[in-house]
C-alpha cells in the first residue's frame, strides 16, 4: 500500500508507472485467488459442491470486483484525492472533521477513525493470510512436508519484517516486473483451465449468483463472507492514489489486474468442474505438475510483495494520524533521500511482526484464518462510503437524487458484505474487532489527553501578546543570546518560557516563538511554509506548516528564515517543554482510565527534540507537572 514510485520516473518508459502499480497497489487483492473460491466452496459444502454451486460462486465473485472495487473505488471513490492523495485519512482532512467534529460531523469523525483503525489492524492478518495460503502449495506439491508449512511461513513472515528497517527504495523496482509475471501467469493458467471447461463462462450471468443464494438460504451470509475475500485489498487503490494518480491505476486494473484475476477464478471453477477433488487446493491443482514449483516461489514472491504492501501502508497511516493527532508520536525513519513516503516505524513493526505470527501459530491453516480474515476490510469500506458520500454531497454540486441514488447503491453493497463477514466473528473474526477496538480506544485516549494538557498549560502560561507588553521584567537577567521555543499554540507564551521568566528571572536578547502547524492537506510548498511575524525588538514569532505527509525539519526550515532577519540560527538554543503527566490515584470512571492509558502514552511516545529534528547539543527541556 505504500511502496512508491515516482511519477516523474515512472515517465522515462512506456508504461513503467503502469507497471509499478502492479506491485504496490495490487499486491494484496492480487494475492486473493490462492484462498477465495476455495473458502467459497467450502462454504458452499466442501466436496458436496455441484456445477450450479461454482457457477454461482464465479457470479458472485465476478460481480463483488465490478462492483465493489471497477465502479466504487476505479469510477468514483478515486476522484475524490486530497491534492492527490488518497485513503479514508484523507476523506477525514478533505471534511476537515479532525479541526471540529460537533454533530452529524463527530459520528463521521468516528466513522473516520474505526475504518483507520481497521485498516491498522489489517495489516496483521493480510501478511499472514496471503503467505500462509502462498506456503500451503506445500500439501499439494509434496505433502510429506506438510508439517513444515506453519515453520516456513513464520520464517518468511520474520525475513520480511526484519527487512523493513533496510528500506524498500532498492528493491521497489523489482516489485512491479514480478507482479506482472504473476499476473501473466494468473491469466495464463485461467485461459488453461477454462479450455478444459469452456461452459464455465456461464458464470459470468448474475443470475447464477442470485440462485446460489435462494438455493442456500440459511448459508448465505458465510457465501458471500467468502466470495468477499476476493476484493479485499480493493481499499488500496485509493490509498496509493498518491503514488501513481487514478489514470495509472485505473489502466493496470481495468487492463491488467481485473482481466488476470477473473480468468484464474474462471480457470479455478472449471477445474473444480472437472474434477470436484481439486477443492483441496483449486489454485495449485489448476497448475499443470512441471510448474508447481516455479509457482510456489512466485506465488511466495507475491505474497511478501502484498505483505511488503500493507506493512508499509500501515506505516504511512500511522504517520498521518500522528501528525493529525491521534496517534502518540513514534520516531520515523525516512528510508529513501528522494521520497518522503518510504518510511520505517520501528514499534509499530515489531509489533506487526509479533502479531502475525501469534496469529499464523494460533490458526495454523488458512481455512481457519479465513474466517477472521477480510472483516476488517469490509468495516473500512463501509466508512470509506460513507465519508465518499458526505464529501460528495459537500463538494462535487451533484443535485440531491443523484448523491441519495449513489448512497444507496454503495452502501447496498458495502452493508450487505459487512453483514456477511459478522456470521464470522464467533469464528475468529472477533481478532480484528479487537484488534480495531484496541487501537480506536488509543487514538481516543491520545486526543483526549492533549486536549486536557492544553486546557492545563492554562495555569502556566498567559496570552503572548500580555507576556510581551509586560514591562516587570525589565530588570531580569539577559543571556546575551537568541533562545528558539517551540510552543503549541502561536497565541499563547509557551510554558518553557514563561517559566524561566517567572522563576529564574531570566530574558534573552532575542527570544523566538515557534509553532509547528499540520495542514490538512498533504503537502505545503515551500513558499507557504514559513511565517514570520516581529512582535518586538526582543521577540520574533514563526509558524511553520508541514503537509501531513511530509517529513517534519524544523532547523532546516527555521534556519533561512531567521537568517533573513539578521539572526544566526547555529547560536540559538532550543528551548522546550516537556509534560510531566499524572494521572488520577483512583481509577473510578472510563475518564481515569483515559487518563492512565494517556500517560502511558507520553512517557513512551517520541521527544520532542527528536521528532522535530532538533540539535540535541543545543536543546534544553524543561519538565513541568500537569495533573489530569
Amino acid at each position: 500500500m505504500s511502496t512508491s514510485f515516482s511519477r516523474d520516473r515512472s515517465r522515462t518508459l512506456p508504461f513503467a508507472a503502469e507497471i509499478g502499480a502492479l506491485g504496490v497497489v495490487f499486491g494484496d487483492i492480487g494475492t486473493s485467488p490462492l484462498y477465495a473460491l476455495k473458502q467459497g466452496v467450502l462454504a458452499v459444502g466442501g466436496t458436496n459442491f455441484i456445477g450450479a454451486d461454482v457457477l454461482g460462486l464465479l457470479s458472485l465473485i465476478t460481480w463483488s470486483i465490478i462492483l465493489s472495487v471497477t465502479v466504487k473505488y476505479v469510477f468514483l471513490v478515486l476522484r475524490a484525492d486530497n491534492d492527490g492523495e488518497g485513503g479514508i485519512l484523507a476523506l477525514v482532512t478533505l471534511l476537515d472533521l479532525h479541526r471540529s467534529a460537533i454533530g452529524l460531523r463527530w459520528y463521521l469523525l468516528a466513522a473516520g477513525l474505526l475504518g483507520a483503525a481497521m485498516l491498522i489492524g489489517d495489516g496483521v492478518l493480510t501478511p499472514a493470510m496471503s503467505v500462509l495460503s502462498a506456503i500451503e502449495g506445500l500439501q499439494v506439491i509434496a505433502p510429506e512436508l506438510e508439517h513444515w508449512v506453519v515453520a516456513l511461513t513464520c520464517l518468511v513472515l520474520a525475513a520480511i519484517f526484519f527487512s523493513q528497517r533496510l528500506g524498500t527504495e532498492r528493491i521497489a523496482s523489482f516489485f512491479g516486473p514480478v507482479m506482472l509475471l504473476w499476473f501473466g501467469s494468473l491469466a495464463a493458467l485461467g485461459v488453461y483451465g477454462i479450455l478444459q471447461a469452456p461452459q464455465v463462462i456461464a458464470g459470468l450471468d448474475p443470475r447464477h449468483g442470485i440462485m446460489l443464494m435462494v438455493q442456500h438460504p440459511g448459508l448465505a451470509g458465510v457465501i458471500l463472507g467468502a466470495c468477499f475475500l476476493a476484493v479485499t485489498g480493493g481499499e488500496a487503490l485509493y490509498a496509493d492514489l498518491g503514488h501513481f494518480g487514478r489514470p495509472v491505476i485505473a489502466r493496470a486494473w481495468l487492463f491488467v489486474a481485473m482481466p488476470a484475476l477473473l480468468l484464474n477464478y474462471f480457470g479455478q471453477g472449471a477445474i473444480l468442474l472437472v474434477d470436484p477433488s481439486a477443492v483441496r487446493n483449486p489454485f495449485y491443482d489448476l497448475c499443470p505438475d512441471m510448474f508447481d514449483i516455479p509457482l510456489l516461489f512466485l506465488a511466495t514472491a507475491a505474497t511478501v510483495i502484498a505483505s511488503q504492501s500493507i506493512i508499509t501502508g500501515v506505516f504511512s497511516l500511522a504517520k498521518q494520524a500522528i501528525e493529525l493527532g491521534y496517534l502518540p508520536p513514534m520516531r520515523i525513519r525516512y528510508t529513501s533521500e528522494h521520497n518522503e513516503q518510504h518510511i520505517y516505524v520501528g514499534r509499530l513493526n515489531w509489533l506487526l511482526m509479533i502479531a502475525c505470527i501469534a496469529v499464523v501459530l494460533g490458526f495454523e491453516a488458512s481455512d481457519r484464518l479465513a474466517s477472521a480474515y477480510g472483516i476488517a476490510v469490509a468495516f473500512a469500506m463501509v466508512t470509506t462510503s460513507i465519508l465518499f458520500i458526505a464529501q460528495v454531497k459537500r463538494a462535487w454540486g451533484w443535485p440531491s437524487f443523484a448523491v441519495w441514488a449513489m448512497a444507496a447503491g454503495l452502501l447496498t453493497v458495502d452493508f450487505a458484505f459487512a453483514s456477511a463477514n459478522m456470521t464470522k466473528i464467533h469464528d475468529g473474526g472477533w481478532l480484528p474487532l479487537s484488534i480495531a477496538a484496541v487501537i480506536i480506544f488509543v487514538m481516543v485516549s491520545w486526543r483526549r489527553g492533549l486536549e486536557a494538557v492544553v486546557a492545563q498549560q492554562v495555569r502556566f502560561t498567559e496570552p503572548l501578546d500580555n507576556f510581551v507588553a509586560r514591562k516587570d521584567r525589565v530588570n531580569d537577567v539577559e543571556a546575551p543570546r537568541t533562545a528558539i521555543f517551540l510552543s503549541r499554540a502561536g497565541a499563547m507564551t509557551p510554558v518553557a518560557l514563561s517559566r524561566m521568566a517567572d522563576l529564574l528571572k531570566v530574558r534573552f536578547e532575542k527570544a523566538v516563538i515557534v509553532s509547528v502547524w499540520i495542514a490538512a492537506r498533504p503537502r505545503v510548498s515551500v513558499e507557504d511554509r514559513v511565517k514570520v511575524t516581529t512582535l518586538n525588538e526582543g521577540f520574533v514569532r514563526v509558524d511553520l506548516r508541514f503537509g501531513y505527509m511530509q517529513q517534519i525539519d524544523v532547523p532546516s526550515v527555521l534556519g533561512p528564515a531567521l537568517s533573513a532577519r539578521g539572526i544566526d540560527p547555529d547560536a540559538a538554543i532550543y528551548v522546550i517543554g516537556h509534560e510531566r503527566i499524572i494521572p488520577p490515584d483512583e481509577v473510578i470512571k472510563l475518564r481515569d482510565v483515559v487518563a492512565h492509558v494517556f500517560a502511558f502514552l507520553a512517557r513512551n511516545a517520541e521527544r520532542s527534540v527528536d521528532r522535530f529534528g532538533l540539535p540535541r547539543a543545543r536543546t534544553v527541556e524543561i519538565g513541568y507537572p500537569v495533573k489530569l
